[in-house]
């Protein structure tokens, strides 16, 4: 799947956030909370110029991030998976669309639609998500400009209440010139966003 994201908008992309950062100042604390696999979208930047899906990257960066979080000694009680590409299809462009929030309005914000719906079918009273995107270049060119990133990498994780569709918990990453699918760099970024959550341990 191309994106049409050219080359040239690669020089000029800068970070503008800050360190992550928990924006809900009264989330509650959790008892007992569900993790959603997590979702991933990795792209290959060929030599065309153009942005490429990796289902296999994208696969390695959801496994990095999934492992980082079962592991991490919150109180889950389940791991929800999406079944059938139909499915999965709806839910992908909610999860996409996780990077759009905006942490200074969280406690006007709810979860999309789909996702909503999908997550209030469970009986949990909180799950987690996250959404990673990022790319990695098929082959850097001889001559590599100086502004010009060899990586990108960004995650957002987030807690919602699958009652009300409210999301008590947010927080992203800085956009890093960092590669996506590192076992040194994902497991790291995942633990700092889980910093904050108020669960019982």
């Amino acid at each position: 799947m191309k994106r049409n994201r050219i080359l040239v908008a690669l020089a000029i992309l800068t970070c503008a956030c800050s360190a992550p950062r928990q924006a809900a100042e009264t989330a509650p604390v959790i008892n007992e909370i569900a993790i959603v696999a997590p979702y991933s979208r990795v792209d290959v930047l060929g030599k065309d110029g153009y942005f490429h899906y990796s289902d296999s990257l994208s696969a390695v960066s959801e496994l990095l991030i999934g492992t980082t979080i079962e592991t991490a000694g919150l109180p889950f009680n389940k791991v929800i998976t999406v079944v059938g590409r139909s499915n999965q299809e709806v839910l992908d462009r909610d999860y996409e669309s996780l990077a759009t929030i905006d942490s200074r309005k969280l406690e006007s914000t709810r979860l999309p639609s789909a996702l909503h719906a999908f997550l209030s079918t469970y009986s949990s009273r909180y799950a987690l998500l996250t959404y990673s995107e990022g790319f990695v270049w098929e082959k850097l060119p001889v001559f590599v400009d100086e502004e010009m990133k060899r990586y990108d990498s960004r995650i957002y994780l987030l807690v919602a209440d699958t009652r009300t569709g409210r999301i008590v918990y947010f927080k992203r990453s800085c956009p890093e010139e960092a590669d996506p699918v590192s076992s040194r760099f994902v497991p790291r970024r995942v633990k700092s966003l889980l910093e904050d959550l108020n669960v019982a341990r």
